[in-house]
C-alpha cells in the first residue's frame, strides 16, 4: 500500500500547478470546477475523503484585470477560499491534516528595504487587498479548523506558460512591435524574482512540515525593472522610461530557510528569456 501523502488542488491548469503536479512525492485529487461553486465543491469532497491536504492555487491574480471585477476577486481570492475551509472543517475527512493558501507579495507596501513576513501591508490594488484579507481572516479563525493552515506568501516568478497580461510578457509583447520607440511607465522599481521551480520546493516543503501562518517564497534578489527589459531589448529599440523612481517589493525568505528551506536554482537574467 503506497504510503504516498494524498493532496488536493484546485485551479489544476494553472501555471503553478502544472508544475506541481510533475512530482512523483505525492497523489494528487483535482478539482477541476469554479471554487465558487460550494456545492460541487462539497460533492467532490465526498468523493476525495481520503485526501490528507489541500493546496489552493485558484485565484485571479491579473491586477489589471482585478481592478475590473471587484465583487469577484473579493470572492474568489478571499471569501471563496475561506468558504472551501469551512466546508472541509465540516466534512467527515479522517486523515485530513493541512490546507495550503497561495497569497501575494502584493499584500506589503512597497518598501526600500527588505519585506518580512510582519512587515507593514497595505496594498495598492484590489488583487493585494484580496490576499491580504484572506490572510488575516485565516489568522483570526486559524484555531477553529480541526487542520492545520499554511500560507505561502509567492513573489514575482517567471514562466514562459505564463498568461500574456503579467510584466514579462507585456514587455515581450511591447518590444516585439513595430513601432522603434517605446515608452514604459511609473516602473522605475526593482521587484524579487524567484525561479518557479524554487516556488514548488517551498510549497513541498510547507505541506511535508505541515508549517502554519504565513512564510515569504521568494529569492530575496533584487531586478531593478527597467534593467530587465534592457535585457529583453535583443533589438535595440529605443526605450524611454517615464516616471519617477518608486519604492520595491523585495522579500526576505530568512523564515522559510530556518525551517529548512533553500534555493536550489540560480537567479539571473537568464531566467526571463
Amino acid at each position: 500500500m503506497s504510503n504516498k501523502l494524498i493532496i488536493g488542488i484546485s485551479a489544476p491548469k494553472s501555471t503553478l500547478a502544472k508544475r506541481f503536479l510533475k512530482s512523483r512525492l505525492f497523489t494528487f485529487r483535482k478539482y477541476n470546477y469554479d471554487i465558487n461553486d460550494y456545492k460541487r465543491f462539497s460533492k467532490w469532497l465526498d468523493k476525495n475523503k481520503k485526501i490528507n491536504c489541500f493546496v489552493n492555487f485558484a485565484a485571479i491574480t491579473s491586477v489589471n484585470k482585478s481592478n475590473k471585477l471587484k465583487n469577484k476577486v473579493l470572492k474568489t481570492n478571499y471569501r471563496s477560499v475561506i468558504k472551501m475551509m469551512n466546508i472541509i472543517n465540516k466534512s467527515n475527512l479522517v486523515n485530513f491534516n493541512y490546507f495550503l493558501a497561495l497569497s501575494s507579495s502584493h499584500v506589503f507596501k512597497k518598501n526600500k528595504n527588505k519585506l518580512y513576513e510582519n512587515s507593514f501591508k497595505k496594498p495598492d490594488n484590489i488583487y493585494g487587498l484580496s490576499k491580504l484579507l484572506m490572510e488575516r481572516d485565516i489568522e483570526i479563525h486559524q484555531s477553529n479548523f480541526k487542520f492545520k493552515v499554511g500560507i505561502a506568501r509567492i513573489f514575482n516568478f517567471y514562466d514562459k506558460n505564463s498568461r500574456k497580461d503579467f510584466f514579462i510578457q507585456d514587455v515581450k509583447k511591447k518590444l516585439k512591435s513595430n513601432t522603434n520607440i517605446i515608452k514604459f511607465e511609473n516602473i522605475n522599481s526593482s521587484r524579487d524574482f524567484i525561479h518557479p521551480e524554487d516556488v514548488i520546493e517551498a510549497l513541498f516543503h510547507m505541506i511535508k512540515n505541515q508549517l502554519t501562518f504565513d512564510f515569504n517564497v521568494c529569492s530575496g534578489k533584487k531586478f531593478f525593472l527597467p534593467n530587465i527589459i534592457r535585457y529583453l531589448n535583443k533589438n535595440k529599440k529605443k526605450i524611454i522610461f517615464n516616471g519617477k523612481k518608486n519604492d520595491n517589493l523585495i522579500g526576505s525568505n530568512l523564515k522559510l530557510r530556518k525551517k529548512g528551506w533553500f534555493l536550489r536554482n540560480k537567479i539571473n537574467y537568464n531566467i526571463f528569456n
